[in-house]
């Protein structure tokens, strides 16, 4: 929470209003409609399969972690975020977080001509003091002007803002994403710090911050590159704190989430939401549960083992809420973290996937019997010394068990001194194995002395920690046997293709695996939906039918 500083004089007065000063918060600003490209390339298969369109003109698009040419090829170690969730590295905005659209739909407002405009309609109309814009410039820098709509059919015009080009500029909000040539499917890198996408803050002037948002209005000023917008936050108010610093603990099939309460503790409790969708709740969605005021925790059970799931709370001020604060957690994890020291880094201008060190550290998972890996997870530390850089850090994460190494070395990015956090999940080098499993990250410098030592790059003792999520060796029969009369769709398992039921009366037929990630969406579906590209694995077929019902059945891919 942000506090202003006043005057001395203005104390008195000031506590005076006190109980009437609103909490600033950060918020996504999740959009209901306006994209017109689908410029993100995500799934199995090439990317013009999964995209309408380029970011700059000449055939590059972005990609999801989740991009794969074939289901045989090697996993990525960039991209977007599968989730959609991005969290703004700007330092000034700490706290703040985007949600893109989803990457199977339209997803950016491209301006490619001088004059085009297009408006982008939030979900849930509020007020704000500030709207945060995320953009880049394909093919090169350029300017748009943004009307900022209100409901009261009042706006607020703001113009000639600048967008960087994708490559290099500052003020981003994320950075080392990568991009793919949708006509040839050359993937790009962009070396761990391009492309990126910016931040624009639109401050709403006083008169303004008790409207709501509903909308905004973009326009292409100029010549030079293409506008993209994908997302909008904002720094919004409420009247009842938000709780903070929410944590979690997990068992094979539930979690207990737990939070700090605000300073001004909510007289009624706290609200809370969950799902396997990342899709945040509005301020109208109807709770999944609630817990009595002073109580800062919700135990959640029944959860399936293995499963991402996304929380939300917030708090219940009788005749108002807060604003909904989220947790990704999941169920079936176990954490090892290495606590032996400093982990040294080893001298090596161009290490590789296959290079050994004398100086690993080591971690050991042990999963329960009657589980196996379904995905690893990594994080720790790199602190520079002796005048070395973070760009100077290379690194690995082995599973030592079975031999098998991530598919390419993550390096550091700064030329600079300081210290640089890492962080990759959905790892597949551990996958399916038992018992004890044993990982080693392998840390290298490309500057400074020779052989092993912490005198210019090294890893924090404390901070290399594996997370493993697992899942159930046997999948429950009853998992995949849904009863005749609940039958969307046959067989099950199967093979290449999933028959439909009743398909003339199906609108949209969409699989998602069991994290959440869509794999397939068709409209208006026919009786056969093919997915032989997918992996073998279990996923979720959910059918909107055209009379607006919904159903959904598990289902399995040999």
């Amino acid at each position: 929470m942000k506090v202003k500083l006043l005057p001395l004089a203005s104390l008195v007065f000031s506590a005076m209003l006190s109980t009437h000063l609103k909490a600033q918060e950060y918020q996504p600003m999740p959009i209901q409609s306006g994209f017109n490209a689908d410029v993100i390339a995500n799934g199995v298969g090439p990317s013009a399969s999964s995209t309408n369109n380029d970011v700059d003109g000449v055939s590059y698009a972005f990609i999801s972690k989740d991009f794969q040419l074939t289901a045989a090829s090697t996993p990525l170690t960039y991209g977007l975020p599968i989730n959609g969730i991005i969290n703004s590295a700007v330092g000034s905005t700490s706290g703040l977080s985007y949600q893109m659209a989803s990457y199977s739909a339209n997803n950016s407002l491209r301006l490619q001509n001088t004059n085009d405009n297009g408006t982008l309609l939030f979900s849930t109309p509020i007020p704000v003091v500030s709207l945060y814009m995320m953009a880049t410039g394909g093919s090169g820098d350029c300017t748009v002007d943004v009307d900022v709509n209100f409901t009261d059919n009042t706006s607020q015009t703001f113009t000639g803002l600048a967008i960087t080009d994708w490559y290099y500029g500052s003020n981003y909000a994320i950075q080392g994403i990568g991009r793919i040539n949708i006509a040839n499917d050359n993937l790009e890198s962009g070396y761990g710090t391009d492309p990126r996408l910016y931040q624009i803050p639109l401050a709403i002037d006083a008169a303004n911050q008790s409207k709501n948002v509903k909308s905004v209005t973009i326009t292409k000023t100029g010549s030079g590159g293409i506008p993209n917008i994908f997302a909008f936050a904002a720094d919004a108010y409420s009247a009842c704190g938000s709780p903070t610093n929410i944590t979690y603990t997990s068992t094979m099939n539930s979690a207990t989430l737990s939070w700090t309460a605000p300073s001004i503790a909510p007289s009624s409790g706290y609200q809370y939401y969950y799902s396997t969708s990342p899709t945040a709740p509005s301020a109208t969605t109807t709770p999944t549960g609630s817990v009595p005021a002073g109580t800062t925790s919700a135990t959640i059970n029944s959860l399936t083992t293995g499963e991402t799931y996304y929380f939300w709370v917030r708090s219940n001020c009788g005749g108002s809420q807060g604003f909904w604060k989220m947790k990704e957690f999941a169920t079936g994890q176990v954490i090892s973290t290495y606590t032996l020291g400093d982990i040294n880094t080893e001298y090596n201008f161009s290490p590789d996937t296959s290079t050994s060190t004398n100086c690993a550290g080591s971690v050991t998972v042990n999963v329960p019997v009657g589980y196996k890996v379904k995905s690893t997870g990594v994080s720790y530390n790199m602190t520079t010394a002796s005048n070395g850089w973070m760009s100077e850090q290379r690194t690995l994460l082995v599973c030592s068990t079975n031999g098998t190494a991530e598919p390419a070395i993550t390096s550091g990015v700064g030329q600079n001194g300081g210290t640089y956090s890492y962080n990759r999940t959905g790892l597949t080098l551990a996958n399916d194995l038992t018992g004890t499993v044993n990982f080693d990250l392998r840390a290298w410098r490309t500057y400074g002395g020779s052989d092993c030592s912490t005198d210019y790059n090294k890893v924090d003792n404390g901070t290399f920690t594996v997370t493993v999520t697992l899942q159930p060796l046997v999948l429950a029969t009853n998992e995949v046997n849904t009863k005749e009369k609940e039958r969307i769709a046959y067989p099950n398992p199967f093979v290449d293709t999933l028959h439909i039921e009743k398909a003339e009366n199906v609108k949209k037929a969409v699989v998602t695996d069991l994290s959440g990630v869509v794999i397939k969406t068709v409209e208006n579906p026919s009786s056969d939906l093919f997915l032989g590209g997918v992996k073998s694995g279990m996923y979720i077929l959910t059918v909107t039918m055209k009379d607006g019902s919904v159903k959904s059945m598990k289902t399995i891919k040999r």
